[in-house]
C-alpha cells in the first residue's frame, strides 16, 4: 500500500508540471505573437535599410538605386567605368553613374525605321522614338572603344546607340535582323552581343531561330550566320573563338525521339524554339 501511495503521488507531480510546461509554452507563444506582430510600413524604412512583409530588416551592402517600373535585366559598364546602363521591362535606357548612382539619363529606343547607320552624330531628321521596343532576355554591350552601346529588342532588332564625347547618349539608328521565320512568329528574338576587340563585328544570338549571327557593326549589313544548339542565350568572345551558352541544350539528332516545340508566340517574350 505504501508502495501504491508512494507511485500515485509520482503521478500526481508529472501531471502538475506537464499542466505547468504546457501552461508556460503558451503563455510564451502569446508573448512572441505580441513580439512579432507590428503595424510598420513596409519599404524603405532609412538610407539602405528596408522592412519586409516577413519581419526582416534588410541592409544591403553599396548604393541601391531605384528604378521603378523597370526591372532591370541587364547591365554594361563602358570601359573607363564611368558610365552604366541598363534595361529592361519599360522602352528606354538608363544611364547611370556608377559611383554615386545618381540616374544621368533615360534614352529612349531610336525608332526601327531609323536605319540610317550616322557614325557619329544623331540624325538630323528625329523619328517618332520606339514605344513598343524593350530589351530582349539579356543583350546589352558597349563597343570595346565606349563609342556605342548595342541592345537587343525583342521584337528583332538592334538598337544602337552613340556616346557623345564620353558623356551624352543618343539613340543613333536600329538593325534590322534577319527574320527567324518560326511558324507562329516571324521576327527573330535577340538575346546576347558580344562585338570583336576591334569593334567592326557583332556577334547576336539568335533565340528563336538557332543561331549565331554576325553583323557589320557599322552599317548592321549581315555577313553570315552560324547553327548552333538550341535557344541560344548569351555569348562571348575569347581568343578569336565565339562560345554561345543554349538554353535548350544540343539539337536532336536522328537517333533522337522528337516531338512538336511550338514555332514561337505572338507575345513577344513568351515564345517557344524550334528544334
Amino acid at each position: 500500500m505504501h508502495d501504491q501511495l508512494k507511485a500515485g503521488e509520482r503521478w500526481v507531480g508529472l501531471l502538475a508540471l506537464t499542466a505547468f510546461l504546457a501552461t508556460g509554452c503558451r503563455g510564451e507563444k502569446r508573448d512572441f505573437e505580441a513580439v512579432v506582430s507590428t503595424t510598420a510600413a513596409v519599404g524603405r524604412v532609412g538610407e539602405n535599410r528596408f522592412y519586409t512583409p516577413a519581419n526582416q530588416i534588410l541592409t544591403p551592402a553599396g548604393i541601391q538605386v531605384e528604378l521603378p517600373d523597370l526591372r532591370p535585366q541587364a547591365l554594361a559598364l563602358s570601359p573607363d567605368g564611368k558610365r552604366l546602363v541598363t534595361a529592361g521591362k519599360t522602352h528606354e535606357l538608363v544611364v547611370i553613374e556608377p559611383a554615386t548612382g545618381e540616374i544621368l539619363q533615360r534614352v529612349t529606343l531610336p525608332s526601327d525605321s531609323d536605319k540610317d547607320p550616322a557614325p557619329d552624330a544623331v540624325s538630323t531628321h528625329i523619328l517618332k522614338p520606339d514605344d513598343e521596343g524593350q530589351l530582349s532576355f539579356t543583350g546589352l554591350v558597349f563597343s570595346p572603344d565606349g563609342a556605342r552601346i548595342y541592345l537587343a529588342n525583342v521584337n528583332g532588332s538592334i538598337k544602337v546607340f552613340g556616346v557623345e564625347r564620353g558623356t551624352n547618349v543618343a539613340g543613333l539608328f536600329s538593325i534590322a535582323l534577319p527574320p527567324a521565320n518560326a511558324p507562329d512568329r516571324k521576327p527573330e528574338i535577340p538575346a546576347g552581343i558580344a562585338v570583336s576587340p576591334d569593334g567592326k563585328r557583332l556577334y547576336v544570338c539568335g533565340n528563336l531561330s538557332n543561331r549565331l549571327i554576325e553583323l557589320d557593326s557599322s552599317d548592321g549589313r549581315l555577313l553570315r550566320t552560324r547553327e548552333v544548339g538550341v535557344a541560344p542565350y548569351d555569348v562571348v568572345l575569347v581568343g578569336g573563338k565565339a562560345y554561345v551558352s543554349n538554353w535548350g541544350g544540343r539539337r536532336p539528332d536522328a537517333k533522337n525521339l522528337t516531338g512538336p516545340a511550338g514555332g514561337g508566340c505572338s507575345a513577344g517574350r513568351r515564345s517557344a524554339r524550334s528544334g
